[in-house]
């Protein structure tokens, strides 16, 4: 492990503060760290010394020059000793005066220096030489800051900011302390845009930049309207109104308003969270109980019973499934705000086994300390630890004591305006085939396809010219059989059948020559003249009855076709 973990399991394992000699020679002890160095006292003093300046998540403090503690045990802290923690102390050997005095070496001049290597050489060495030194990258301001008051024992001024920069040469330019506030200010916008709380603080009485403190609850809007009050930067909607050119990072309106409600969101989940613990402190041991059972039944728990009672609390058993397997739970809920230390986790432990469960669960309104996070966390059965904040956090989880409003977030789906240019694109791909293929059909059509292909309008135009002269044969059929004349259809089949052998025109009667449409195509021709063939057999009179028996057939007329009968005297026919 690394030295910072190793030093927190030796002050964790002692119980008391230590020097870091000590807690150098435990952890080479037992073989904890993973790389121990050259001059690993010196390594692990300055590990310690950086987490102990650190404002938020320190977990480590110095109580005296060189020597640290837990910030769980809440030892006071002696700033003079943090001050000079981590400070090497100056040799007496070297205020002595020198052996000798500093020799001064002649200047380079061009006729003392002796050329070496081709003169192409030299100037690509020099070319390289100077193109490496104008390619240093140096941090961002906001980077450079973080790391000069995370050093520093007492927060800076903005010019003093500048000043160190300046002097240790951190920074490609020299920036003032308008430029410095406004990368902070910068910085913070960005980090409450991402939902996290901003990290630079300005002080309004003495213009002061320091690191937020852990546990701040200023609010995120107070922090920038202090920062946007120093560049004289108007604020609106909660949001400082910065040049555009000068954002190191351009946010989008939409995305700055939806981050800065998840921001909000965020904010106000954990205000929540710390009014929900006070009530919870404020509850008496009965209440308390009563409302963590209501939290357990609402996240699955079932079959809570009540297994012990002591001075320390309730101890119960339940069950809830985790997917396949059906797990046995010992719950222990501890009255009071005290701190869960490493002997609850050891006790609940044993009766884990007394009660044949599989997972235990510590449950407390207060801190939970560090070996008994350390116990939670060794081997042996699962222990979980619901204490502070993280028991609030279940209790908004479960949805017991709280009232929730939901809020919708609109983001523009870009996906849907590609997915329909894609079906667009793809649909004029298919169209356009459609049309080079009716191309290439008309293409390959012959000249007496395209001769004989007619127009909608003029097969509506023949179709009623044909109409109305079959509605005219019929009528005059009647009346050309009476007569013993051919009728209309034949004489138009006769005429069509002539014109399509080639054989010529032939006489026409004036009622076919008036009534006989001009047809285009033979097809067509075809086609009506079978339709006028069964017409004209449906059209037929009748045949007359057949004559009695004893009487001869009825003799032919001349409608019949047969011939036509000899004349006889009027006498013969009265006689016979």
């Amino acid at each position: 492990m690394t030295f910072y973990e190793a030093a927190l399991r030796v002050l964790e394992s002692a119980g008391r503060p230590l020097h870091v000699q000590e807690i150098t020679e435990q952890s080479i002890a037992q073989n904890m760290l993973s790389h121990v160095g050259k001059a690993p006292d010196k390594t692990m003093l300055s590990r310690l010394a950086a987490m102990a300046r650190r404002t938020r998540d320190r977990r480590v403090i110095v109580t005296a020059k060189d020597t640290f503690a837990l910030a769980e045990w809440a030892i006071p802290e002696d700033p003079e000793a943090l001050a000079q923690t981590g400070i090497p102390e100056s040799n007496p050997e070297e205020l002595l005066p020198a052996l000798r005095p500093v020799e001064r070496h002649p200047d380079a001049r061009p006729e003392n220096v002796r050329a070496s290597g081709r003169p192409a050489d030299r100037h690509r060495r020099h070319d390289e030489e100077e193109l490496r030194s104008r390619r240093r990258r140096y941090s961002p301001v906001a980077e450079l800051v973080l790391s000069l008051l995370s050093n520093a024992a007492k927060p800076l001024k903005p010019a003093e900011i500048a000043e160190l920069i300046r002097e240790r040469d951190l920074g490609g330019t020299e920036p003032n302390g308008e430029q410095i506030l406004t990368s902070l200010l910068e910085e913070n916008q960005r980090r409450i845009d991402s939902g996290r709380r901003p990290q630079f603080i300005l002080s309004k009485e003495s213009g002061e930049v320091s690191l937020e403190q852990a546990g701040s609850e200023a609010a995120p809007s107070e922090v920038q309207a202090v920062f946007a009050a120093a560049l004289g930067v108007p604020i609106e909607g909660g949001r400082p109104l910065l040049p555009r050119a000068s954002s190191a990072v351009p946010v989008e309106p939409l995305e700055a308003v939806n981050g800065a409600v998840r921001a909000a969101a965020k904010d106000a989940r954990r205000s929540v969270a710390r009014e929900l613990r006070r009530k919870l402190i404020e509850l008496d041991v009965e209440a308390f109980h009563k409302a963590f059972v209501k939290v357990l039944q609402a996240l699955g728990f079932r079959e809570l019973k009540v297994a012990k009672r002591s001075r320390d609390g309730l101890l119960l058993t339940a069950r809830k499934r985790e997917g396949s397997v059906d797990l046995r739970f010992a719950v222990r809920l501890l009255r009071g705000t005290g701190a869960i230390d490493r002997r609850a986790v050891q006790e609940l432990r044993r009766d884990l086994g007394h009660y044949s469960a599989q997972v235990g669960l510590i449950a407390s309104a207060g801190e939970v300390r560090g070996d008994g996070r350390a116990e939670a966390q060794s081997y042996g059965a699962l222990t979980m630890v619901w204490s502070a904040d993280a028991l609030a956090e279940k209790f908004i989880e479960a949805g017991s004591g709280v009232t929730a409003t939901h809020v919708d977030l609109f983001e523009i789906d870009e996906r849907f305006f590609v997915s329909s240019r894609l079906e667009a694109e793809q649909a004029r791909r298919r169209r356009d085939e459609r049309i080079r293929e009716r191309q290439a059909r008309d293409d390959r059509k012959s000249p007496d396809e395209a001769e004989r292909q007619q127009s909608p309008a003029q097969e509506i135009a023949e179709g009623t010219a044909a109409s109305e002269l079959l509605a005219d044969q019929t009528h005059a059929e009647p009346d050309a059989l009476e007569r013993g004349e051919p009728s209309a259809g034949e004489l138009s089949d006769n005429l069509e059948d002539e014109f399509a052998e080639g054989e010529g025109e032939q006489p026409k009667t004036p009622e076919v020559e008036e009534t006989a449409p001009v047809l285009p195509s033979a097809a067509d021709r075809k086609r009506r003249r079978r339709r006028r063939r069964g017409r004209r057999g449906r059209a037929r009179p009748p045949e007359p009855p057949a004559p009695a028996s004893g009487q001869g057939a009825a003799p032919a007329t001349p409608a019949d076709g047969g011939p036509e009968p000899a004349a006889t005297p009027q006498g013969e026919n009265e006689t016979s």
